[in-house]
């Protein structure tokens, strides 16, 4: 079971449902995510979540229901255009949707990066990956302007 067999102690803080039907869009200006540590977002199939619950007989919910299994029921994508969408367009469109909004609600901090300092760059002598075409670009001269 996808919601129990959370890698993490104390389970997912966060499960998104996307759904066609979803209550909250990301499109609209509240959107905005609580505060968690351990995210999950679900997707369905072409007939979206609610056919997988009904197809699932360990869940013990309509379909219909599905929502009572999230934290939030998301339409990430509410100007479809078209009946369905591919799982793997749903994936990069509610990621892209929401990447950003993830980051800033996530409790987890990344430890800062390290900041290389003292470096020196040089453009007067080529290194060794330089052509000799480059070479003699830099020089000012060309083979062409040398035969006129």
């Amino acid at each position: 079971d996808v919601f129990d067999g959370c890698p993490f102690e104390g389970g997912y803080d966060l499960k998104i449902g996307t759904s066609e039907r979803g209550d909250k869009s990301v499109e609209e200006k509240s959107f905005k995510l609580p505060n968690y540590e351990h995210s999950l977002i679900v997707f369905g199939g072409v007939a979206g979540i609610e056919e997988c619950v009904d197809a699932d007989e360990s869940i013990k919910l309509p379909g219909s229901q599905s929502k009572q299994l999230f934290d939030m029921w998301l339409n990430t994508c509410p100007y479809q255009g078209s009946r369905t969408i591919r799982t793997e367009e749903a994936v990069m469109i509610s990621l892209s949707q929401l990447s950003a909004t993830l980051a800033k609600s996530s409790r987890f901090t990344a430890a800062p990066k390290k900041q290389i300092t003292n470096l020196e760059f040089s453009d007067e002598s080529p290194s060794d990956e330089s052509s000799s075409e480059e070479e003699e670009s830099n020089s000012g001269s060309s083979s062409e302007e040398e035969s006129e």
